[in-house]
């Protein structure tokens, strides 16, 4: 397995990085859940444009999307207006340092391809896309600033700047105009609203992640583990989608933990069911059938291994048949989605929440009792790949 311990522990150090912290904010405003709404809203804009007959290269805009998510990592918190500024002027140096910051972590064909892009000026849909769906996520966090304070210094200027950068975007993607339709306006709030629901909410943890920004970690992770294990384009996408909407539902129920999910099977029916009604009436009835379809085949049975066949249907295998799964259906011709490792990554992300947390000295009987409940799952992910396995005990170490 090339993708380690080191690099999950990287990935992190997003949700320590405070945005907008030279205004008066209401509330925090933390890095990793803004790149995760950043893509929510980009799968939005994708679907649109498929829709209006454009053809968008999935990987192309995950691997884009990546590329920048990993050069904030490592620039931290420079000032937007200094940033570009630098850009500017010193575009391939920000990159080759923010590509050294992970050359022991990831493979080196994808760092080259990193390097490429953050020093190039790239103008295809995907990063336009891309920069439509960041604008659109910062003005969201910005909208709260400024009516905190629309008087501070500074702020109308910002508020000013983002709003003309949006315009400008207009030009060159005509789905933009739509997200300012009612409907997409309150589905984009909705996913924000997963910014204020905090993992292991029974516990003190730091940082203190939320499910927004822990769907981020799982779509990354699992588009990471597709490429170790070869998996072919559509899964590693599909992956990289389904680990990002998998606990969506949560927005409209919070967070059901396992544990009462798993106490009695009627009980989690009867969940389920809520879950799929409730989706129905406040998601899926008021967006196009495309984007609806998309978004259900991901968060329906989030962690089932399914493909769909020349008819058109979705056929399910159970994870117990992960490794006849991944050796029939392993084209992109299938469509499939690789549930089982979607789970890993899910599980694997909750133990680094809770060793993190042991880590910066902030423990309890629920993260320690969380770690050891999930490390003994090393055996059941070993239908996958024997490493994964041995990936989730050194985490729990």
């Amino acid at each position: 397995m090339k993708v380690g311990k080191k690099f999950l522990e990287h990935i992190f150090v997003s949700a320590s990085i405070r945005r907008w912290n030279d205004q008066a904010c209401p509330v925090e405003f933390i890095e990793l859940d803004k790149q995760a709404h950043k893509m929510l809203i980009a799968f939005l804009l994708v679907n649109l444009e498929e829709e209006n007959g454009k053809h968008i290269d999935k990987e192309r805009l995950i691997k884009y999307f990546l590329f920048n998510f990993f050069e904030r990592i490592a620039l931290t918190d420079i000032k937007p207006p200094i940033f570009y500024e630098l850009q500017k002027e010193c575009k391939k140096e920000l990159a080759h340092f923010a590509c050294e910051s992970f050359v022991d972590e990831l493979p080196k064909d994808f760092l080259e391809e990193m390097k490429e892009y953050l020093s190039s000026d790239v103008k295809d849909i995907e990063s336009k896309i891309l920069l439509a769906a960041h604008f659109y996520a910062s003005k969201w966090e910005f909208d709260i600033i400024y009516n905190f304070n629309p008087r501070l210094y500074g702020v109308q200027h910002i508020k000013d700047a983002i709003t003309k950068s949006i315009r400008a975007n207009e030009d060159s993607l005509n789905s933009l105009r739509s997200l300012y339709a009612l409907h997409y306006k309150d589905l984009i709030d909705m996913f924000a609203q997963l910014r204020f629901q905090k993992r292991w909410s029974q516990t003190p943890r730091v940082p203190a992640t939320s499910v927004l920004g822990h769907m981020l970690v799982v779509a990354t992770a699992s588009y990471f583990f597709s490429l170790d294990l070869g998996l072919c384009e559509k899964m590693r996408t599909n992956n990289f989608f389904a680990g990002l909407f998998h606990d969506l539902p949560e927005v409209l129920t919070r967070d059901i933990i396992s544990p009462v999910k798993k106490s009695d099977a009627r009980l989690g029916l009867h969940l389920k069911e809520m879950e799929e009604k409730l989706m129905l009436e406040n998601v899926y009835s008021k967006i196009p059938h495309l984007v609806a379809k998309n978004l259900k085949y991901y968060i329906e049975n989030e962690f089932d291994n399914k493909y769909i066949n020349s008819h058109g249907a979705i056929k399910h295998l159970g994870s117990n048949e992960v490794e006849v799964f991944i050796a029939t259906y392993n084209k992109d011709s299938f469509n499939p989605v690789c549930g089982s490792l979607v789970n890993f990554a899910d599980k694997m992300s909750a133990c680094m929440e809770a060793s993190i947390s042991i880590k910066h000295g902030i423990t309890s009987e629920h993260l320690k009792q969380g770690i050891s409940n999930i490390a003994k799952l090393q055996k059941e992910f070993a239908w996958i790949d024997k490493k994964l396995g041995h990936l989730l005990a050194t985490i729990a170490l």
